[in-house]
C-alpha cells in the first residue's frame, strides 16, 4: 500500500511539472523579465506588417513601441520552429548574460502557450548587412 502511494505521489509530481513546462509557467529560472503576450501584441500593433522589421531562419522581427515609450524589437519565433521549450529556456539564459558594446541587449522574452518571443532593444539604424554591403548585389549566380 505504501508502495502504491509513493507510486502516485511520484507520478502525480511527473505529470504538474509537464504541464507547467507545456504552458511556459515554469520560467522562473530565466533570471529576465517575461513580458506577457498582449503587451508586445499591443506594442507591435498586434504584429502587423506595417511593423515587420525583418525575417530570419526562426521567425520574424517587429518594430514596437511600449507604454513607457520604450522602443523594441521584438523577434516572434515561428511555431514551426523546431526548438523546444527547454532549448529556448537555454538560449535565452545564454543571451542575457552576454553583454557588449556591439551587441543588442535583451530586454526579456514572452513565453505563452505556444508563443516564444524575445524582446530587445531598438536600434534605429537599418541592418547590419546594409552596413556591410549597402544597396549593392553581393552574389550572383547566374
Amino acid at each position: 500500500m505504501l508502495l502504491l502511494g509513493l507510486t502516485l505521489h511520484i507520478w502525480r509530481r511527473k505529470q504538474k511539472k509537464k504541464g507547467r513546462e507545456s504552458t511556459g509557467e515554469d520560467s522562473k529560472d530565466l533570471e529576465l523579465p517575461l513580458f506577457d503576450f498582449e503587451v508586445l501584441s499591443a506594442a507591435t500593433g498586434n504584429f502587423t506588417f506595417v511593423n515587420k522589421i525583418g525575417q530570419g531562419g526562426f521567425g520574424s522581427v517587429y518594430y514596437g513601441k511600449l507604454l513607457d515609450g520604450q522602443e523594441i524589437a521584438v523577434k516572434r519565433l515561428s511555431k514551426n520552429s523546431s526548438q523546444g521549450l527547454n532549448e529556448f529556456k537555454n538560449e535565452v539564459i545564454l543571451i542575457s548574460k552576454l553583454q557588449h558594446r556591439n551587441l543588442v541587449k535583451l530586454l526579456g522574452c514572452c513565453i505563452q502557450g505556444e508563443e516564444k518571443m524575445l524582446a530587445y532593444e531598438y536600434l534605429p539604424n537599418k541592418s547590419l548587412d546594409s552596413f556591410i554591403f549597402g544597396n549593392y548585389l553581393v552574389l550572383c549566380f547566374t
